[in-house]
């Protein structure tokens, strides 16, 4: 059975400090502003499902914030997931910024700032889980948070009238619906973070300019270089249908083809310098992408330079 909190027990004088306590006692320690306090009113209907707290935010107009000194005092490692449904609303986190209407989701994390803004009266139901108990890599979490998750296709289309639907139980059934309620959050963050970022994809190609030389260079290496998955940078690579790997090798060829055609090295020189360990590799892979030899194309695009191979 739901535990509702309510100002509507409360004298109209004390309602939003009532309101700020029943907050920080719901969820984490919070600060809370209202742009009406004479007029305020709110209720939290509070329950458990397993290891997920499920409630429902009914409230006025107001600013919930959790501030960088609430991080410190109190590091509540949880993460939470608002699925509106009524009235807009603005979630913060990160740097970034998602508005939310009736039927999106997004996610926050309590243990770092945020602020939920809320212009008129709203309803939103909250799914708050302690981060350990949430199989996703940091990363992936971090790029979801204060992102507007629109229920209109993928993993959204079917968590949002799922989660909206879903209602304590006990026993057996309840554990069932709370593993399915974790493991779609999971989807969620899993969904929500394979979004391509295009500034991200040329920061990473960047990237691999720089480091083309260098014959660890690798999908793992890059991957731990922008702090994200090997699956989100083979995810990033695969719009344009060139795998990492491929798009690596392409370029390491186009700069020995030039260095080939501009400098007097070796081939071997010219292989290693581009990343190629292996001279025989590398010719084998040049033939293969143009079509002749690396000495063949040395004689083509600058004869008589006399070049060793």
């Amino acid at each position: 059975m739901s535990m509702v909190l309510t100002t509507d027990t409360q004298p109209e004088a004390e309602r939003v400090a009532f309101w700020h306590e029943v907050v920080c006692r719901s969820f984490v320690p919070l600060t809370v502003a209202t742009p009406d306090a004479e007029a305020f009113s709110g209720s939290v209907a509070n329950d458990r499902l397993g290891r997920l707290q499920l409630s429902t935010v009914h409230a006025a107009a107001q600013r919930v914030r959790r501030t960088p000194r609430l991080v410190a005092e109190a590091g509540d490692e949880f993460v939470l997931l608002g699925l509106q449904t009524l009235g807009p609303g603005v979630v913060t986190q990160g740097g970034r910024r998602a508005v939310i209407r009736p039927g999106d989701l997004v996610f926050y994390d309590a243990a770092r700032p945020y602020e939920l803004w809320f212009p008129g009266e709203f309803e939103m139901k909250v799914f708050m889980v302690p981060r350990r108990f949430l199989g996703v890599a940091d990363a992936d979490l971090h790029r979801v948070t204060a992102t507007t998750l629109r229920p209109d296709a993928g993993v959204p289309a079917l968590a949002s009238p799922f989660l909206a639907r879903l209602n304590a139980a006990e026993g057996a059934a309840g554990e069932r619906l709370a593993a399915s309620a974790l493991n779609l959050l999971e989807s969620l963050v899993l969904d929500g973070a394979e979004a391509p970022e295009p500034t991200l994809l040329l920061r990473i190609r960047a990237f691999i300019a720089d480091h083309l030389g260098e014959p660890d260079l690798s999908p793992a290496t890059i991957a731990a270089a922008h702090r994200i998955s090997v699956r989100y940078l083979h995810k990033l690579f695969s719009a344009d249908g060139v795998s990492v790997v491929r798009w690596i090798q392409q370029q390491r060829l186009a700069e020995s083809r030039r260095d080939l055609g501009g400098t007097s090295a070796t081939v071997a020189a010219i292989a290693h310098r581009w990343g190629f360990s292996d001279a025989a590799h590398f010719s084998r892979s040049f033939k293969a992408a143009y079509g002749v030899s690396p000495r063949e194309w040395r004689i083509t695009s600058a004869p008589g330079r006399g070049g060793a191979d």
